[in-house]
């Protein structure tokens, strides 16, 4: 089983294309409605799993917010190497 970061890379990798090409709208949208899935499949007692999907929630914001940077710094470098070809 390769590693957790090799995992995640090769899903990304995978999912990207099928998202590319579409307006951004329905980018966000299909990104929305997995994070939805993702968080009405944590099931349980009404008021602990309200709290646990704010927390996921919250946790999940941070992440993306801590990944833009590098993703705009590989984006950046692709069309660089795209302008040079």
């Amino acid at each position: 089983m390769p590693s957790r970061t090799v995992l995640i890379r090769q899903l990304v990798e995978a999912i990207s294309p099928l998202l590319a090409g579409f307006e951004p709208e329905v980018q966000s949208a299909v990104l929305a409605d997995l994070l939805a899935m993702w968080l009405a499949g944590h099931l349980g007692e009404r008021q602990a799993v309200a709290e646990l999907r704010e927390q996921l929630l919250a946790r999940h914001i941070k992440l993306v917010r801590d990944l833009i940077p590098a993703n705009e710094k590989l984006l950046l470098e692709r069309v660089q190497v795209r302008g040079r070809g």
